[in-house]
Order: C-alpha cells, then structure tokens, then sequence
C-alpha cells in the first residue's frame, strides 16, 4: 500500500511542475509572436521587463487577460499552477490519511491545508 502513496504524491508533483513549465512556455511563444519586436528592439523588450511594466497580478486579471491571449497572463497561470501543486500533494496527502484512517496526520494535514487556504484566501483580499 505504501508503494502506491509514494507514486501518486510523486506523480501529483511531476504533473504540477511540468504542466506549469509547459503553461509557461506557451505564455512565452505567444508573448514574442504577438511582439516580434522584442527580438529586435532593445527598448520594446525594456518596456516588458521594466519595473513599472504591468503585470497581471490578480486571479480576474489573469482570467481576462487570458481570454484576450495575453502572454504575460499565460505566464502568470503558469506561475499560479507552480504554487497550487503543492498545496494539491497536501491535499491528496489528506485523502490519503483518511483512507489511511490515521487521525492524527489527517489532523496535521488538514491543519496545514487550512493555513494554506487562509493564506491564499487573505492574499486575495489584500490584493
């Protein structure tokens, strides 16, 4: 039994980092396909990598920017699905303690799943 936990925490992980590497990747293409001329542009690509750029920093701004094929937003799902897959290996580690019916690590879990969810959830509300 312990053999199938291990696979599955570790394919929940492999799964998380590639698909967001790979969501990344697309953001990026997409990016320099809608503006070839970062490739030649010193300035155009210092407007995208400028401090004072904008950025989608919000979950709507993300979605919408999404929607209208905005690299940068591509990116940045990329960059949310890389800090959602760890706290989706503590949610299945959760599953797998109630499976398990061991109480005293689903309470761990779940303790730390909470925090994890209040943090975001308060992220959200600052933001």
């Amino acid at each position: 039994m312990k053999e199938w936990i291990n696979t599955a925490i570790a394919t929940v992980l492999r799964v998380g980092v590639v698909l967001s590497i790979t969501i990344m990747l697309v953001g990026m293409v997409v990016t320099f396909v809608r503006h070839p001329e970062y490739f030649s542009s010193r300035p155009s690509l210092g407007v995208l990598t400028s401090p004072k750029a904008h950025f989608p920093n919000t979950l709507p701004d993300v979605i919408s920017g999404i929607r209208h094929g905005g690299g940068q937003a591509i990116v940045m799902a990329g960059l949310l699905v890389l800090i959602a897959t760890p706290v989706a290996r503590v949610a299945l580690s959760d599953v797998i303690f109630i499976i398990a019916r061991d109480r005293l690590y689903v309470a761990i879990t779940s303790v730390v799943l909470m925090i994890l969810l209040i943090s975001f959830s308060v992220g959200l509300v600052a933001a």
